[in-house]
């Protein structure tokens, strides 16, 4: 969901608004280090595409990412908790699985916009927030 801070993606208007809000009520944004992975991964694969990058415009993205307030954690144990939950739900990879986690570590909700694992993990995980439940406050 973060790089749709950056980039006009599909509910873009709405991340922008839960980023808003996160910040106004001074609460941390928080991810598994993970993030930093795969945040670069995608920036790559904008370079390789259709109306690809150049390389000082992914630089630039990269950087722009990197300087939003986020806090980046990787507590002892992460990893096994996050094989043991992608097992128990099924996941067929254990990145998801991360998130999850550490946001059972830090008990506090773990907003996305993957509908399938919205789906993986309903009824279960009530810290696991769905972005198009998300309403803006007035």
């Amino acid at each position: 969901m973060a790089i749709k801070w950056l980039r006009d993606e599909d509910g873009r208007e709405r991340a922008l608004a839960l980023y808003g809000e996160t910040l106004a009520r001074d609460e941390p944004i928080v991810a598994p280090t993970l993030l930093l992975f795969e945040l670069t991964n995608y920036v790559r694969k904008q370079m390789r595409g259709q109306n690809a990058l150049a390389l000082f415009e992914a630089e630039k993205l990269l950087a722009e990412f990197l300087a939003l307030p986020i806090e980046f954690h990787s507590p002892p144990g992460m990893h096994q908790l996050a094989l043991r939950i992608a097992d128990s739900y099924g996941l067929p990879a254990a990145y998801d699985a991360h998130y999850l986690a550490l946001s059972q570590f830090l008990e506090c909700e773990f907003w996305t916009d993957d509908k399938r694992l919205i789906r993986q993990v309903q009824g279960h995980r009530p810290t696991v927030r769905w972005l198009g439940d998300f309403v803006a406050p007035r």
